[in-house]
């Protein structure tokens, strides 16, 4: 109880402005990203994602005790949610619209059987670093490439595949065809977050300072040229989405074939939610010297994902540029999170006319220095001094690309076990003099290895006594013990006792006292 209300507590010297500052930005960020991955990613109103920015972000801040967890919309989910539906129904129809409340609410029942069953969950921990560093990158990279079409004022590109051909093909649309006038606007916008961020005291208004710039020029241009002629695209009017809107999932017997065929699109949404949340913590835990354990998360996220189809929003987990941003401001409080889903609540409900105005562009070009800010040189230095590592960390960042962030987590998540798997099968052994000595682990993995080098030394001429020095060993699986056992009676080799060092076979027979109980347990065994 202390640990949560103390996420809630202002660090020493941080004023709450700050806080409350970071939450602005943060609301204003979301905001188009929760438009976008409605309306261009899942097919669903735009007030889907809205909600969920507001709704599913206040949930994870009051649920999630860790100071710099931001849910909300998330791309890939929305994603997802497209892929899985677009065969059941018509996009923005009212049965795609049910199946989707149901999708989402079959994703947050699975989320709690990870909660529930603490195996599952604890699987959830093999995302190691170098792939969740990957995957951060990946995304990063993926949102700036996304983010070319609207920053030229071109139609966005609605497929929902993650593949590099679509990025460079967007990237030609915008040479060949962009619009002057929002690329103009984009680049304004792009100039003064960069170079307000430069300064200490202008860096958390960075953001806010470039789109105020990118919409003042857009009003500028239109004043001048007319919309007609700049045809630059402006945010819609939410206003009249109001607060919530209540809604009931669809469980009608006459669906029931359209839901059991969207069943492995829940368990994809659920786990890639997870996936993400899990990851997300584990990395700003790091960075942020805060440690909250990821089952923390997982409640969460479960929580809020099975209330949030009843009132018509996109499903919640961690977002990592946004946590990025939220760690680059240096957020210490809860309230950061908190406010920025009252911010815009205030946003949508009494300057909605005033948001309609901000140009997409602008939007486009803030999009871009989030994904930035997630491709962090330092983080990503450690990895590249570790062969095995760059290798995750690299197929995790590709995989984003080719297969989609939930192949990415997969195919890194392998990696990164046979990566482990590879290491403990291949101990330490090395022969010096007639002492061979055995650092690592005997199991069944990792005997032919030791075993090749005992046989060599056993036929050495040289050696008439061969010493198996094994008190470096961490741990010995049943078949280890048998092969112990065997070499134990061969009368040419003497094995090393664990803790001492003492010739098992030479040493004194009389009972062990204190500490070495234990070690007499071990050789009992052996």
């Amino acid at each position: 109880m202390i640990g949560r209300l103390s996420a809630w507590a202002l660090p020493d010297g941080r004023s709450l402005g700050s806080e409350l500052l970071i939450g602005l930005t943060l609301a204003v960020v979301v905001l188009p990203q929760a438009i976008a991955f409605s309306t261009t990613l899942a097919g669903l109103p735009s007030y889907f994602g809205i909600y969920c920015a507001i709704w599913g972000v206040l949930f994870s801040a009051l649920l999630n005790p860790s100071r710099v967890f931001h849910g909300g919309p998330n791309s890939t989910q929305s994603a997802v949610v497209g892929v899985t539906l677009l065969p059941v129904a018509p996009q923005f129809g009212p049965d795609y619209i049910g199946c989707a409340l149901t999708l989402f609410l079959l994703a947050g029942l699975i989320q709690l059987l990870f909660l529930a069953i603490r195996p599952l969950g604890r699987m959830l921990d093999f995302v190691s670093e170098p792939v969740a560093n990957g995957m951060i990158c990946g995304i990063g990279v993926y949102m700036i490439l996304k983010s070319f079409p609207t920053f030229a004022g071109l139609p966005v590109n609605t497929q929902v595949e993650w593949r590099l051909w679509i990025a460079w093909q967007s990237f030609l649309a915008v040479l060949e065809i962009g619009n002057m006038h929002a690329i103009h606007i984009g680049l304004l916008t792009l100039v003064v977050t960069i170079v307000a961020r430069q300064f200490q005291a202008l860096r958390n208004w960075g953001i806010l300072l470039g789109i105020l710039a990118g919409t003042l020029y857009s009003q500028y241009l239109n004043a001048h040229f007319g919309l007609g002629e700049t045809l630059v695209e402006q945010t819609a009017n939410i206003s009249p989405a109001g607060f919530v809107y209540p809604s009931l999932p669809l469980f009608a017997q006459e669906a029931m074939p359209d839901i059991i065929g969207i069943i492995p699109g829940a368990v994809t949404l659920a786990l890639l939610g997870l996936f993400q949340t899990v990851a997300a913590m584990r990395m700003m835990n790091r960075k942020s010297g805060q440690f909250v354990d990821a089952r923390h998360g997982i409640f969460a996220d479960a929580v809020s994902n099975c209330v949030l189809p009843f009132i018509s929003a996109l499903p919640t987990c961690a977002s990592f540029n946004r946590m990025s941003l939220m760690q680059a401001m240096n957020t210490g409080s809860r309230i950061a999170a908190a406010s920025s889903a009252l911010f815009l609540l205030a946003l949508v409900s009494f300057f909605g006319q005033y948001i309609a105005i901000i140009p997409v562009p602008a939007m486009a070009a803030i999009i871009m220095v989030v994904g930035a800010n997630m491709i962090d040189w330092s983080d990503i230095r450690a990895h590249f001094e570790h062969r095995p590592e760059a290798i995750v960390f690299s197929a995790s960042f590709l995989s984003v690309h080719i297969f989609g962030l939930f192949g990415a987590v997969i195919c890194g998540s392998l990696l990164a076990l046979a990566y482990a798997k590879w290491e403990k099968a291949h101990p330490n052994v090395n022969l010096e003099g007639n002492v061979l000595r055995i650092r690592g682990n005997i199991y069944y993995g990792s005997l032919p290895v030791i075993e090749s080098l005992y046989h060599r030394a056993n036929n050495d001429p040289r050696f008439e006594e061969l010493v198996v020095d094994f008190s470096a060993v961490h741990h010995i699986d049943p078949e280890g013990i048998r092969w112990l056992a065997d070499v134990g009676k061969n009368d040419k080799v003497r094995l090393a006792d664990r803790r001492s060092g003492q010739d098992r076979r030479g040493g004194q027979r009389g009972r062990p006292s204190g500490p070495n109980r234990k070690d007499r347990r071990r050789r009992q065994a052996l």
